[in-house]
């Protein structure tokens, strides 16, 4: 029998799952829980983005400037709705540390979309991490993938 289960990725996707975070082979303090790129989130979002601009309709065959601002405020947008949780990440026990608060800059970062905005706007190459991760199918594989 062929079980092809591990490859499964949507449900996992939709859950979403928790990485640690390594920027430029720096391991941080932090593990975010991400949705995936396939999840139903992340799909309207990038749905709605693209009605936004209205690429398809008729008359609309390229995009203005306008649309352009559009699209790149839309990719920070698009980082804070695929976070799902901050958390404290011991790299040495390789786990999540529950009661540890996560702070940057003195302020401690909660599970909401403020402290997601937040995080991003002072450490801009999280956002990219968290769209290339979101992206890899691998992340959402039943067994998981080794970061």
């Amino acid at each position: 029998m062929a079980d092809l289960s591990i490859f499964a990725t949507k449900d996992n996707a939709d859950e979403g799952v928790i990485l640690p975070v390594k920027i430029n082979g720096r391991k941080l303090p932090l593990a975010l829980k991400l949705f995936g790129s396939d999840s139903d989130v992340v799909q309207d979002f990038e749905r709605a983005k693209i009605r936004k601009i209205g690429l398809g309709k008729k008359g609309k065959t390229d995009v203005d400037e306008e649309d352009i601002e559009e699209l790149l405020d839309s990719q920070s947008k698009s980082a804070v709705m695929r976070i799902g949780g901050i958390y404290s990440y011991d790299w040495k026990k390789s786990k999540v540390v529950d009661d540890d608060p996560v702070i940057l800059d003195g302020k401690t970062l909660k599970n909401d979309k403020e402290s997601y905005e937040y995080l991003l706007e002072k450490i801009p190459a999280i956002r990219d991490w968290v769209i290339e991760n979101s992206n890899d199918r691998d992340n959402f594989l039943s067994e998981g993938k080794k970061n």
